[in-house]
């Protein structure tokens, strides 16, 4: 059996940490209010790169609830009438945040097609975490009323290629939602920001999280963040 590193997600109201250019076991995330979400990193198939991992259904549930708390100030701020989770691990903050603002319910999309739904209401999507599944990103139609005229606030976990991000807002626009934010408690690089821009020039701008992670490269013993992905690189059309 492969021995695998246990994981643990540590947060902090404040914390003492400095700043390195080199990490070995874990990266301290600055969060918006202050705080820091210490996260392990792991290593990328060959080796050579890694990631600042987030698993959201792993997480203990103090830590869950402070992600939880700083989303639903995100959200709240953007006035949604309709709360949408993509799935996987966006679902786990899509409905208590859905909930935290006052809503009845919200939307969680999915990859499974159930035998009522309809091929006209999903859209194909490569996921980051599993590059050789290809999958497709559906709505219930039976829940189109929630979104059709609404305005909708797209909950994800970790927002890197922008993929799923750009899947889901061209999957609730054939439902005729109003996208008014897209919502996580991380992005990752900036590979997103190209994607969405190449859908539609201010899809971007809808993006909020609650930090930023770089994605890193092997540097002696340790991990080094890679220049270009850092949240100082954040794009000149995002600043402001």
């Amino acid at each position: 059996m492969t021995q695998v590193k246990p994981y643990h997600v540590r947060w902090f109201s404040r914390s003492s940490i400095e700043k390195a250019t080199i990490y070995s076991e874990s990266y301290p995330v600055p969060l918006r209010d202050g705080s820091v979400l210490q996260l392990p990193l792991r290593a990328l198939p060959g080796g050579e790169m890694a990631i600042a991992l987030l698993m959201s259904n792993q997480t203990s549930f103090a830590v869950e609830y402070e992600i939880i708390r700083l989303l639903t100030d995100l959200v709240h701020d953007l006035a949604p009438e309709a709360i949408v989770g993509v799935p996987t691990m966006g679902l786990a903050y899509a409905r208590p945040v859905a909930q935290n603002i006052g809503l009845d319910d919200y939307v969680a999309l999915g990859h499974s097609c159930k035998f009522w739904y309809d091929e006209e209401l999903s859209e194909p999507l490569v996921s980051s975490t599993s590059p050789l599944h290809n999958k497709r990103l559906y709505l219930d139609p039976a829940l189109i009323e929630r979104v059709q005229g609404q305005r909708v606030v797209i909950v994800d976990d970790v927002i890197n290629t922008g993929q799923t991000a750009g899947a889901a807002i061209r999957l609730l626009r054939k439902a005729g939602a109003d996208i008014v934010g897209v919502v996580a408690p991380l992005t990752e690089g900036w590979a997103w920001y190209k994607a969405l821009s190449e859908i539609e020039p201010d899809l971007p701008a809808l993006v909020q999280a609650i930090g930023h992670i770089p994605m890193f490269r092997l540097v002696g013993q340790g991990w080094s963040p890679i220049e270009g992905t850092c949240a100082n690189d954040r794009p000149s059309s995002l600043n402001g």
